[in-house]
């Protein structure tokens, strides 16, 4: 009679602990799903849109290596993945497309705004503009 009340009570025990453990998995996992969403996932789009950029980078850009070197493009080189840059009159260097960090130039980086917001901006703009204008001639005063 003892023994098969000892049984039930290791049978819910491991049932319990089955529970239990899964339960400590959960904020594991959260972690996990919060990571991939903060951190790599944005990390993975940014480099994704940084290749596209180079690729984009043509004769006459301005390009800024890891480096910190600003410089012009002078000439692409597809087959060993470099650039001659132009950091100063007569002056060239190669470089790397791996080491291209930002290009500076404004066609490469177009921002397409739509109407109603190029009007909401434009309004924003008048607001500020009179507002100015008021402060201005409170000064005067």
């Amino acid at each position: 009679m003892f023994t098969s009340k000892v049984l039930a009570a290791d049978k819910a025990s491991n049932a319990s602990s089955i529970g239990a453990s899964f339960a400590n998995l959960i904020p594991l996992i959260l972690i996990v799903v919060v990571f991939y969403f903060f951190i790599i996932r944005p990390h993975y789009k940014k480099l994704k849109e940084l290749k596209k950029m180079i690729d984009q980078v043509k004769r006459g850009d301005t390009v800024v290596t890891s480096g910190g070197i600003i410089g012009e493009v002078n000439k692409l080189d597809e087959a060993n993945a470099q650039f001659v840059i132009e950091i100063a009159p007569k002056v060239e260097i190669k470089v790397l497309k791996s080491a291209i960090s930002e290009v500076l130039n404004k066609e490469v980086r177009k921002v397409v705004v739509k109407p109603t917001e190029k009007n909401k901006i434009e309004k924003e703009d008048k607001k500020i503009k009179v507002s100015q204008t008021k402060v201005k001639k409170d000064k005067t005063k």
